[in-house]
């Protein structure tokens, strides 16, 4: 029946675009194997490209398998490739069967070498196949398109859930003739998310040391101490700081703060990697909040809303840097020092739009005043307060520059981060 359908509808197309486009089967009865791409695949299994759990309906096997269980709440997602991959769609529809053994919700988006469409989401009733025919405009996609993978994932799947999701006769009905090769002509609109993006703030203390766990299933483990408990005893009687870090890591740390050009992800981590520099070297225990149980948060949350509502990460925090004391360093003196920084989880976002939140538990710091914040893209600043959010919104895709200005007293801040729109 499915493929009658899909048929039918290919032929009303091509009787008026004969010469422009045709349908083409991707994966159908099991012929057509290909595989799903390790890069960036949070599914917990790879597939099983012939399976046989028996017939569904109108979904017979053999078809797609994906299944697993993890211990967190999370997206299921992988990037699909087929051996006619890649083609180049014009209009028409993306065709597929699906399936899951539990209530689901459901995305698919078509991922090319520039740019990835928005995604299509679904809810699916456990049990039940469904029969979809997505017009590529429901993808955002307008023109023709270069598709590199399929894109398929499962979102927010509960934790402990045994969950299988079957896949079938996938097809587009309308592909150019001739070779895929050439650039794409497409416009991709911003990507939809699931669900009610509502953004649950905590109602932590920005400077407390404590933050319990939000989507991780434990608290992480503290950065490994650079300092053995001798050596730190030792050098606590020679400062008052809490972190005492080497002139060279002081060194990399203003200087990736104040970069003004920066890989997508080189800005990712930048974050993380000032801070382990700070923490790792630090002389006492339990001061601020975990940085690195901070960070993996954040890049759940960005996760779980598909890369459109991300949290700002910030630092305001107190250190000090062993500097030479003189033309050969033989001799050395503590200098003091602060780290004013933001950062983001993740290199790229989804979609021209954004939104970027503002809650003190992604704070890292001792300081009770906290600092003002403005957020600037294309020129356009906008205050980003505690407990706030701020519709980002992004004049193209690719690499886009996103301007945060920090300041706190006489002290003031401004840093570059960078992401890839897609």
């Amino acid at each position: 029946m499915f493929k009658g359908m899909a048929l039918a509808g290919a032929l009303c197309f091509l009787n008026s675009h004969a010469e422009e486009c045709k349908g083409v089967a991707l994966y159908s009865n099991g012929s057509n194997s290909g595989q799903m791409l390790e890069t960036g695949r949070t599914f917990p299994e790879p597939p099983e490209w012939r399976a046989n759990w028996g017939n569904f309906g109108a979904m017979n096997a053999p078809y797609i398998r994906l299944s697993g269980i993890k211990n967190v709440q999370d997206d299921w997602k992988g990037l699909l490739w087929f051996p006619a991959l890649p083609l180049r769609v014009d209009a028409g529809e993306l065709l597929l069967k699906v399936r899951s053994t539990q209530n689901a919700t459901f995305g698919v988006w078509l991922k090319g070498k520039a740019s990835e469409s928005r995604v299509y989401y679904t809810n699916l009733i456990a049990e039940k196949t469904e029969i979809l025919e997505i017009p590529l405009a429901s993808l955002g996609v307008a023109g023709t398109f270069e598709v590199a993978n399929i894109g398929v994932g499962l979102f927010n799947v509960p934790q402990y859930q045994y969950t299988t999701l079957f896949i079938d006769d996938v097809e587009f009905s309308c592909v150019k003739n001739g070779d895929s090769a050439g650039s794409s002509s497409s416009s991709v609109t911003a990507t939809e998310s699931p669900g009610d993006l509502e953004y649950e703030y905590s109602n932590v203390d920005a400077w407390s040391s404590q933050r319990n766990a939000r989507l991780l299933p434990t608290v992480e483990t503290e950065f490994s101490a650079a300092y053995s408990p001798q050596l730190r005893n030792a050098l606590i009687s020679s400062t008052n700081g809490d972190f005492l870090v080497s002139e060279l890591e002081h060194m990399k740390i203003v200087n990736t703060v104040h970069a003004a050009e920066m890989s997508p992800q080189k800005s990712r981590t930048t974050w993380y990697d000032n801070l382990y520099s700070v923490v790792r070297n630090r002389l006492r225990e339990n001061v601020i909040a975990n940085p690195k149980q901070l960070y993996f948060e954040a890049e759940a949350i960005s996760a779980r809303s598909d890369y459109t509502v991300i949290p700002l990460l910030v630092a305001d925090l107190d250190y000090v840097y062993r500097a030479c004391a003189d033309a050969d360093c033989s001799t050395s003196k503590n200098v003091n020092a602060h780290l004013l920084t933001a950062g983001l989880p993740t290199s790229f976002v989804r979609g021209s739009k954004m939104i970027l939140v503002l809650d003190p538990y992604f704070f890292v710091t001792k300081q009770r005043d906290l600092p003002s914040i403005s957020v600037c893209v294309s020129g356009k600043c906008n205050v980003l307060s505690v407990n706030g959010k701020l519709e980002l919104e992004f004049p193209s895709t690719g690499t886009q520059k996103i301007v945060v200005k920090m300041k706190r007293g006489e002290r003031t801040v401004e840093q570059n981060l960078f992401v890839e729109v897609k």
